[in-house]
């Protein structure tokens, strides 16, 4: 007979563990009208239930499951609180970063620019970073290094054609990167 009580008393014990699960479910889905919500909640209170369980006993299951799971409705709802309001957003929203395609094509792009100035001549590079780079105006660069204005621009020209000869040899197109 001792089997058979056995039996009966683990049935039972299962039938109430689905009714109190139940009752939760609908304890908190009334709460927070998300039945996927709810589902977690009910699912976070039988973890917390478990992990208290491992070091202290519960004298009354449902009532602590009930008790955790009211908390865990009140947090679920100050965090919402807290959070500000923010459009959902959409799969589809461009990244506003350059891709990594973009980004090695960048820096190939400049490293042959750079070589090109290393090797350009000195007065021309000058003349080119004054006014391309710091946005001197050809005027002033042309008084400071005893020129004529011409001779400014004619620097400037050769040293963009200079850069985009350098581009050209490597198989890359001189204007924008692709």
């Amino acid at each position: 007979m001792n089997e058979l009580t056995a039996i009966v008393a683990r049935r039972h014990a299962a039938a109430e563990e689905v009714a109190l699960r139940a009752a939760l479910q609908r304890f908190v889905e009334g709460r927070l009208r998300d039945r996927d919500e709810g589902e977690d909640i009910v699912q976070e209170t039988y973890v917390r239930l478990y992990d208290y369980r491992r070091t202290r006993g519960v004298a009354d299951v449902g009532a602590f499951c009930f008790a955790v799971a009211r908390n865990l409705v009140f947090d679920h709802f100050r965090r919402r609180r807290a959070m500000p309001e923010a459009a959902e957003l959409a799969e589809d929203i461009a990244c506003p970063l350059p891709r990594a395609e973009e980004v090695l094509d960048y820096r190939q792009r400049v490293e042959i620019l750079v070589a090109a100035l290393k090797v350009m001549p000195p007065l021309r590079r000058e003349v080119f970073l004054r006014r391309r780079l710091d946005g001197v105006a050809c005027a002033i660069i042309a008084a400071d290094l005893e020129m004529s204005l011409a001779a400014v621009e004619k620097h400037c020209t050769r040293a963009v054609a200079d850069l985009r000869a350098a581009l050209e040899r490597r198989g890359l197109p001189a204007g924008a990167a692709r």
